[in-house]
C-alpha cells in the first residue's frame, strides 16, 4: 500500500527530493521515513536521474528488453558520461556530478556475460569484469555509446 501511493506520487508529479517525497507521503496519510523511502525506491526500481544543474527527479526502471536498456544507456552515454579508462578486469566511467548510479543502475540490468556488478559514487561508476578479455569486450560496447 505505502509503495503504490508512493509510486503514483513519483509517477505523477517527477519528485526527484526525498525529503519531498516524505513530506507528499505524510499529505496522503503515511508517516514514513527518507531511509524507509529510499529502500521502497531501490525495490522498486526507480533511478535518479540528474536532469540538470541541481534537478533531479526519479524514473521507472522497468523490466525492458535488452535493446530499450541499451537505447537508455546509450542517452545517458550520450548525455552525461565525460570519460572512459580501464584496468586489467575494471572499466571506470566517469559521469557528470550526480549521473552515476543511473548509469550504474541500467549497466547491472543489462544481464551481460561478465560483468560482475558496478559500484557507483556520485559521479564515477567502476564496472567489475570477470576477465581481462570481457573487461576489452564490455569496453568496446560502453565506448561505441559514448
Amino acid at each position: 500500500m505505502r509503495q503504490q501511493a508512493l509510486r503514483g506520487i513519483v509517477l505523477e508529479a517527477g519528485v526527484g527530493d526525498q525529503r519531498q517525497l516524505v513530506e507528499a507521503m505524510a499529505r496522503k496519510g503515511f508517516s514514513t521515513t527518507q531511509a524507509t523511502i529510499s529502500r521502497d525506491l531501490q525495490e522498486m526500481g526507480f533511478v535518479k536521474i540528474r536532469l540538470g544543474p541541481g534537478e533531479y527527479k526519479y524514473e521507472l526502471l522497468d523490466k525492458a528488453s535488452e535493446g530499450v536498456v541499451w537505447e537508455r544507456l546509450r542517452l545517458l552515454f550520450h548525455n552525461f558520461v565525460v570519460d572512459i579508462k580501464s584496468t586489467k578486469n575494471l572499466v571506470l566511467i566517469r559521469t557528470s556530478p550526480g549521473n552515476a548510479n543511473g548509469v550504474a543502475s541500467l549497466i547491472d540490468s543489462l544481464a551481460q556475460p561478465g560483468i560482475l556488478g558496478t559500484v557507483a559514487g556520485d559521479d564515477t561508476v567502476l564496472v567489475v569484469v570477470d576477465t581481462d578479455r570481457n573487461r576489452a569486450r564490455v569496453e568496446r560496447a560502453f565506448r561505441r555509446l559514448f
